[in-house]
């Protein structure tokens, strides 16, 4: 069974001469020139609806030409799109072989090499072109490298030099004076953007914009109307029914002169009143409908108007909406991977490949760059469990930092602080006493309150006062046999007064309270 192209047509390899040659050029005399028509001058309803019909039969030069000039003449619309089209490239190519094999391999390596020179790499936003007419084609530049051949660049070219099949509107032929000419094989890389479903040439979004292009044109000649004459008083002649038609022309004359000079003479028996013009709020209503307008072809072109738009709640909004713009440009960069797929990579494989070598075409694909959040490396590595492992390379990589070389001088590592072992209270009788664990620690106070607890607990005192108080009571308690004696040893210790412990807790915790009130530092 043959290979079929895009088109359904058999795939038969072209002869390395004739890939040389360049097949889609301007030609003096041929129906491919590089003049361009305008009709988005004076553009109307009726004729905009011509031009899109014209284009679904067959004949789509208009329309292309008017999607060229929306880009031109629309500020909004040209910088919406691009941001479509470019947002391509905050994405990283991938290119992976098809299988296991050898062969499939060395293709993957042959693909990914050509998309990744700069010639062909700044050729996607070319391929992107697609977005805003339907369909994009450019062609591929085949140069000899010894014995073999290999793509040296893709170039654009004009949409308007192609034409649909009239029957099905779907197959895409070369305008010729000759006629319609097949496209040769392995020569294009033809990308297809499906902004929705139905014919190529429907699916721009060119057309979805070209009725808000036209209406805000309207409102934008209406605004500069308005602005030209907003704030000019109103000159007003008054004649009497005498007047001669020679009077009324004076009269007229005098009040443009008004307007200009601001200086005229007329008759005594004429009057001229100067009516002050006053601000009616209809100036918002041209700004109003050019920003709504301009909120609509956002909408369609991005999804959303919180990141292109002012509007209230826009940045938290805007985060919202970014995950819209993310399905759009992914499902963008899924289309375009396909098309580099067929048309970049199964050309390398008839090329560089025997026929009828069944090598697995490379997966392509586009991903976001690998990004690594600083905070939680760190907060990672500081607490990181046994077994764990980090590379170093991930460590450079989320700091954006640069290995070092070998003879570099780099920075020394902070020197670790020994433990300080608190010395041992000795009580009165001669006995060292019992230093709690916790005060073992390498860290020094954070404030005057850490430092508090840390010198009770390092110098012992809190460990003295507790035994000296608490000594008889657990002596007792480890002496009784039953627990009618325990409850009688622990009330006649709820009865007692209080002791020297409660009062040290009630000094220490009145000045925690103090030093946390007014800042000051805490002293015995």
């Amino acid at each position: 069974m043959p290979v079929l192209d895009q088109f359904g047509r058999p795939v038969q390899r072209v002869p390395d001469n004739t890939l040389l040659e360049r097949q889609a050029v301007p030609a003096l005399g041929s129906v491919r020139q590089i003049q361009s028509g305008h009709p988005a001058d004076g553009l109307t309803p009726l004729r905009l609806a011509a031009i899109l019909r014209e284009a679904e039969t067959g004949d789509a030069t208009a329309y292309l030409e008017l999607a060229e000039q929306m880009e031109e003449k629309d500020l909004h619309y040209s910088a919406v799109l691009g941001v479509r089209k470019r947002a391509i490239r905050a994405l990283d190519l991938h290119v992976e072989p098809g299988d296991d094999s050898a062969a499939a391999g060395e293709l993957a390596e042959m693909t990914r090499n050509v998309l990744h020179s700069s010639g062909v790499r700044t050729s996607l936003i070319d391929m992107m072109d697609a977005i805003g007419k339907g369909y994009s084609v450019c062609e591929i530049v085949w140069e000899r490298n010894g014995r073999e051949l290999t793509i040296a660049d893709i170039d654009w070219v004009d949409p308007r030099w192609f034409e649909f099949d009239r029957d099905n509107g779907r197959h895409l032929y070369l305008r010729d004076n000759a006629g319609p000419q097949p496209l040769r094989t392995d020569s294009y890389v033809i990308h297809m953007a499906k902004a929705k479903s139905g014919l190529p040439i429907r699916g721009g979004l060119a057309r979805l914009a070209a009725w808000a292009f036209m209406f805000k044109n309207f409102t934008v000649k209406d605004w500069a109307i308005f602005c030209e004459a907003y704030g000019h008083p109103l000159r007003l002649g008054k004649y009497d029914s005498s007047a001669t038609p020679a009077d009324r022309q004076t009269l007229l004359r005098a009040v443009r002169q008004i307007g200009v000079d601001m200086a005229a003479i007329v008759p005594k028996s004429m009057e001229v009143e100067i009516v002050n013009g006053s601000a009616t709020g209809a100036e918002a209503l041209y700004e109003g409908k050019g920003r709504w307008w301009d909120e609509q072809l956002s909408k369609g072109v991005l999804g959303q108007v919180a990141t292109t738009d002012a509007i209230a709640g826009g940045h938290a909004v805007g985060k919202i909406h970014e995950n819209v713009r993310d399905d759009i440009r992914d499902a963008d960069a899924e289309q375009l991977a396909a098309t580099l797929q067929r048309d970049i990579a199964g050309a390398l494989r008839r090329v560089a490949f025997p026929s009828g070598a069944n090598v697995a075409l490379p997966n392509i694909r586009f991903a976001l760059p690998e990004a690594l959040d600083p905070d939680l490396l760190l907060r990672l590595i500081e607490r990181r469990p046994p077994g764990l492992r980090i590379a170093t390379a991930d460590v450079y990589r989320a700091f954006s930092l640069r290995k070092p070389e070998e003879d570099e001088e780099v920075l020394a590592e902070p020197a670790a602080s020994a433990p300080e072992t608190p010395p041992a209270k000795v009580s009165p009788g001669g006995e060292a006493t019992r230093i709690a664990a916790s005060a073992v620690t390498g860290r020094a106070p954070v404030d005057s309150i850490d430092d508090l607890v840390g010198r009770l607990i390092a110098e012992g005192d809190m460990q003295m006062t507790a035994d000296g108080e608490f000594g008889a009571l657990i002596e007792a308690l480890r002496r009784a046999t039953t627990m009618e004696e325990v409850q009688d040893i622990l009330g006649a210790f709820v009865g007692a007064a209080p002791g020297p412990l409660r009062d040290l807790l009630s000094r220490s915790t009145l000045a925690s309270r103090l030093a946390g009130e007014v800042g000051a530092a805490i002293r015995d």
